[in-house]
């Protein structure tokens, strides 16, 4: 379920060109919570909503729900019967895609909260799956257990085993072996059942399942379930997962949106489910705004002010931040330390952010952007936006380091930490990886595996180091207009 660069393309272009039989491509908010007006698109089949909490993550989740006529808005927006009057003239207006209802493209709906009562005229039918948050409760504080609490000789019971395939996906998201995993149910309520699972010569059951186990299970049962072409939304999809299996879950709802042409939207929490997206299938939500593009946290927190140092950078990536980082501390140490530096994503998202943190009224202090050097002109002149000297930047950092490998031989010996590999093989195999990479993203990685399997953190910050150390005639204009923007 490893995700390839095609993977991204294949499913951007079947976006692109509405490749689906149904699919929510817009949605906008008028008055919904804290969105006055916002505009939110899905881009790509499989789209993130981050934010911090009390942000709108859910707001956005609920208002893709009920653009369908089997969910009902109370379950996502319910009303109070006394002391609620925040819903008056809600309204959710949606661009949709559906060929049963209109063969030929596009058609408009929306969905209204007016006199007290929801009003949806002729929302069209799809499958939506829905996978709320609840699902990671321990089975012992769920009322839907307390049946399987003593039964001790309960006989008239159905054991079956759990779907091949299901298994399969969830071995692969949880690294264990979930072959023995099967499902008990009553054949007096049909409607109740527990997963028991085999540890050596002993089963147990979902009592006792470890943290995210039993929800991985349900999750992928219900998502293989569904029809092609369903609405799948899952709440908070870290909940009870580690990192890694938080990332292979993510990958696997890539193989979903391929498989079965779903289209999923999950809320997080967690930069791991982020890693393997493209900037356009993130959106982050703080005091009522959407902002799209490969933002953090913490880079949501910045474009409020409310950071713990009264300056703030925007840069496209990790590469642009550990580079820029390199730049001040080399440079412009004396503005270091009170500047934070945010990853915001590609361009233009990074310019967007920018724009909207320096036009908000309650921030004193403006931001700058750096950009990388292979971008095209932007579509409007912004004196707060940076340029990395011409190219990409991962390219230039390496392209320098392998011109002028026997130079610098030491100091990638000395900063990649492989004092064991000598220099005249350091430059040997920088020459060999300049020659067989054609992705400039993928110089560090083989140059670090290459070194023995140094990390690829360790190498891209050491080689950003020795470029920087001796680019200055190039990047002294980009430091001056740092200095001259940054300071107060």
């Amino acid at each position: 379920m490893d995700i390839q660069k095609s993977d991204i393309e294949s499913l951007e272009e079947r976006v692109k060109k509405l490749s689906y039989q149904s699919y929510l491509p817009t949605l906008r908010m008028s008055n919904v919570r804290s969105f006055k007006h916002q505009t939110i698109t899905f881009d790509f089949p499989v789209t993130a909503i981050i934010g911090t909490n009390g942000g709108g993550k859910s707001t956005v989740l609920g208002a893709a729900a009920i653009a369908y006529k089997s969910v009902k808005p109370g379950n996502f927006f319910p009303k109070s019967n006394i002391g609620d009057n925040s819903m008056a003239n809600w309204r959710i207006d949606y661009d949709i895609v559906d060929r049963s209802v209109n063969k030929s493209g596009i058609f408009t709906r929306n969905a209204r909260f007016a006199s007290a009562k929801w009003r949806r005229d002729n929302v069209p039918d799809r499958p939506v799956v829905i996978i709320p948050i609840q699902r990671t409760v321990p089975a012992n504080e769920q009322n839907r257990f307390k049946r399987f609490i003593g039964m001790g000789n309960e006989t008239d019971i159905t054991t079956t085993a759990i779907d091949a395939d299901v298994s399969a996906y969830v071995s692969r998201i949880l690294g264990k072996d979930a072959s023995g995993y099967e499902r008990i149910t009553l054949n007096k309520d049909p409607n109740k059942s527990i997963l028991v699972g085999m540890k050596n010569a002993n089963d147990y059951s979902q009592f006792h399942f470890g943290a995210g186990e039993a929800s991985i299970i349900e999750m992928v049962s219900q998502i293989e379930e569904a029809d092609d072409n369903t609405l799948i939304l899952i709440e908070e999809i870290e909940n009870g997962l580690h990192p890694l299996a938080t990332r292979k879950m993510v990958e696997y709802l890539f193989d979903v949106a391929k498989r079965k042409k779903a289209q999923v939207i999950f809320t997080t929490h967690s930069e791991y489910a982020l890693d393997v997206l493209p900037p356009k299938a993130i959106w982050g939500c703080i005091d009522g705004v959407a902002y799209q593009g490969k933002l953090t946290i913490e880079s949501l927190r910045a474009l409020t002010g409310t950071v713990s140092k009264d300056r703030a950078v925007f840069v496209e990536d990790e590469f642009a931040k550990d580079l820029c980082i390199e730049i001040l501390r080399q440079y412009a140490p004396e503005i270091l330390d009170q500047t934070e530096i945010h990853k915001a994503g590609g361009f233009p998202y990074v310019v967007d952010v920018l724009k909207h943190h320096n036009t908000n009224p309650t921030i004193k202090n403006k931001a700058v952007a750096v950009i990388d050097g292979d971008n095209p002109p932007l579509p409007e002149a912004n004196d707060y936006v940076l340029e990395l000297p011409d190219g990409a930047p991962e390219a230039v950092v390496f392209g320098y380091i392998e011109q002028n490998a026997e130079t610098v031989a030491g100091l990638v010996q000395q900063r990649c930490q492989c004092p064991g590999i000598s220099q005249d093989k350091i430059v040997e195999i920088i020459k060999k990886i300049a020659i067989d990479t054609t992705d400039h993203h993928l110089y560090f990685l083989k140059l670090g595996e290459r070194l023995g399997f140094i990390s690829e953190i360790i190498v891209r910050r050491g080689l950003c180091s020795i470029y920087v150390q001796n680019a200055a005639e190039e990047l002294t204009p980009l430091v001056l207009r740092l200095k001259e923007k940054l300071k107060h």
